[in-house]
């Protein structure tokens, strides 16, 4: 890096997380193989190196859950992951509901639109489900799966995901989790919490992007979307991408080691939103009091214009995001937000911050130095 080039400033872990550099070996010892290809599903010498990484990596991100190995079926990613188990039961039981919570990610809600049986469940304020609102849809309404996001990629409210498994199989319905922004952020354990479909992403926890898994529970169900040939069990036929799995396991590997790392990062959080409120003291941070990850904040300046904002810490060399970054580029209202009744004013000026295994205190600072000449600016 030249001298005069500035230390990226990168405040996006919740849209995509910089690869940690031992993810990046990893997949390097992968390619840097020369005159063959390790296909994992191959007989000879280098399929089974191929396989013994699959499996090893297999087993870190087991762990990084709490699951067991077999339990882990490899895929492209959440989105693929919340699909596979949202259509496989919209499809195989068209006559019952699936109920998920109104702040889902797009990957999961956009579902809605598209199979009938796909119900919403409202949320409160801080976009969290209240348990007696979701057990009396049970009792009312013949249903096969409920899903609700553990952690919200926008807000970073945590839903009580064990209190909402429990009354969804009280119920007679399983219980999925999107578990894309929770996995390495905070304690995840999908047998404790008695979870029966789990969605992970390894570029969020600083794996490369392309790969996922979704983790099966003890239902005895596997849900499935790609038919072909017998990887993973037969339960996603392709290829396996020995490449990306030996990134994804190294990542899964450092997320558990330094998950305390990430749980110290709600103390720099909360001293940031501080700093912001006493240079914006207008400013409104959503989910403020709720249980939140300890990397997210997501706020609003009344009447502001979020995506002038963005345009104005890009130019700082500053990279922040005002929520979903699924939206192809665009900067839309926050549909979180929208939930949880949240005024139009508050979602077009939302701003999110969200930190990471490689975030440091300088970070914070330059944040806080454009933010305070960025909002005297607009203010004028």
């Amino acid at each position: 890096m030249s001298e005069n080039k500035r230390k990226p400033i990168y405040l996006d872990y919740n849209a995509s997380a910089p690869l940690r550099p031992d993810a990046k070996a990893a997949i390097i010892d992968v390619l840097s193989i020369e005159g063959a290809a390790l296909n994992a599903s191959a007989v000879h010498a280098y399929g089974r190196e191929g396989r013994k990484i699959v499996e090893n990596a297999r087993n870190d991100i087991a762990k990084l859950v709490g699951a067991d190995k077999n339990q882990v079926i490899f895929n492209s990613g959440a989105t693929e992951g919340n699909n596979t188990v949202i259509a496989h039961f919209a499809n195989n039981y068209p006559e019952e509901n699936i109920f998920i919570s109104a702040t889902e990610h797009p990957s999961i809600l956009e579902l809605a639109q598209i199979y009938k049986n796909v119900k919403i469940i409202p949320v409160d304020q801080n976009g969290l489900v209240n348990a007696e609102t979701l057990d009396h849809l049970l009792q009312e309404n013949k249903t096969s799966l409920v899903s609700s996001i553990w952690v919200n990629n926008e807000t970073g409210a945590i839903q009580n995901v064990s209190e909402l498994s429990e009354i969804a199989h009280k119920n007679g319905a399983l219980f999925h989790t999107d578990a894309t922004q929770a996995t390495g952020r905070i304690p995840v354990n999908i047998k404790e919490n008695t979870i029966d479909f789990l969605t992970i992403s390894s570029h969020k926890i600083g794996g490369p992007q392309g790969i996922g898994a979704l983790i099966l529970g003890l239902c005895a169900r596997t849900p499935t979307l790609l038919h072909g040939g017998g990887q993973e069990k037969f339960a996603r036929a392709g290829t396996e991408n020995v490449a990306a799995i030996a990134g994804f396991g190294a990542a899964a590997k450092n997320a558990l080691e330094y998950l305390n790392h990430y749980q110290a990062l709600g103390k720099w959080r909360d001293d940031l939103e501080n700093k912001i409120k006493a240079i914006s003291p207008e400013v409104v941070i959503h989910c403020e009091n709720a249980k939140r990850a300890p990397n997210t904040s997501f706020f609003s300046i009344p009447n502001a214009n979020a995506q002038s904002i963005l345009m104005s810490f890009d130019l700082e060399g500053i990279a922040i995001s005002n929520g979903s970054a699924c939206s192809s580029g665009t900067v839309k209202p926050s549909t979180t937000l929208k939930a949880m009744g949240v005024d139009e004013t508050l979602s077009n000026a939302a701003l999110r911050i969200s930190l990471g295994w490689a975030s440091d205190q300088t970070d914070i600072d330059a944040f806080l130095k454009a933010w305070e000449k960025i909002y005297h600016r607009i203010k004028k």
